[in-house]
């Protein structure tokens, strides 16, 4: 089976798995999400470990468990993140090889591993969370094939050289259409989802962000020199590798979630 073809056959079940799991509704959800930072967790502590950084496993678990019942019972998730700092700064104390290095490197983990993904979790929306995957999708989807057909300009070479600007618009693009066609449907079929300058605002920042968020996936892997941060989406590679670019659109369906 080609590469290609082991992608889309992993992206045909994903979405369908990603279906079931938002008809059972959002406490469903949620626990996904758990179940993807315990996976983001364990690629991180492979992949640092390439590099002699040895992250401190236990906290990690214990911050995505905490962060997982803020969201889980709408509490607020500054309270996780209060939380995971002190407990986190008493164990770099206590225990003696938990080094300085190793602390920051488990912080940086817990947030962009678990605390960001939270973000979208810690939505009471589910049709908001469904747009972050929408935006995500459709510009992952649209800039692979718009940059494999047209792209000629690379985009930011040193860190992905097969990225193209021509594919990264092009996944803008349609990525801006078809989440405007997502809130019209759910504006005229299931609730209150106005279509303004604001709301378009948000998914163009947020598609856009998606891609950065892509990127950096990409130079924390040349960081430490792998090439996929697992092998467990066949096609796509790990949690982090498909879910990049989810966690840096995650905000900004928080800010229109609080807003709108």
């Amino acid at each position: 089976m080609t590469d290609l073809k082991k992608r889309v056959t992993t992206g045909v079940v994903g979405i369908l798995l990603l279906i079931l799991i938002f008809c059972i509704g959002l406490n469903a959800v949620k626990v996904f999400i758990l179940l993807l930072t315990l996976e983001a967790i364990r690629e991180l502590y492979n992949a640092f470990l390439k590099k002699g950084i040895k992250l401190f496993l236990p906290i990690l678990f214990f911050g995505a468990l905490i962060t997982f019942l803020c969201t889980y019972f709408n509490l607020n998730l500054v309270y996780a993140l209060i939380i995971y700092f002190v407990v986190n700064s008493v164990f770099s104390i206590i225990i003696e090889d938990y080094s300085v290095e190793n602390y920051l490197y488990t912080s940086f983990s817990y947030f962009y591993a678990v605390f960001m993904l939270n973000v979208l979790a810690s939505i009471n929306d589910i049709y908001l969370i469904i747009s972050a995957f929408v935006i995500s999708f459709s510009t992952d989807t649209f800039a692979y094939f718009v940059g494999s057909t047209f792209g000629k300009h690379k985009l930011i070479e040193r860190i992905s050289p097969n990225k193209s600007v021509e594919g990264s618009i092009g996944g803008t693009v349609f990525a801006l259409i078809i989440t405007s066609i997502y809130f019209i449907l759910m504006n005229k079929y299931i609730t209150n989802y106005n279509i303004d300058f604001f709301v378009i605002l948000i998914i163009l920042i947020s598609s856009i962000s998606g891609q950065f968020g892509d990127l950096f996936a990409s130079k924390l892997k040349r960081y430490v020199d792998t090439k996929d941060y697992a092998q467990i989406l066949p096609g796509h590679g790990g949690v982090l590798d498909r879910f990049d670019s989810l966690i840096f659109i995650s905000p900004f369906i928080f800010i229109l979630y609080n807003i709108i």
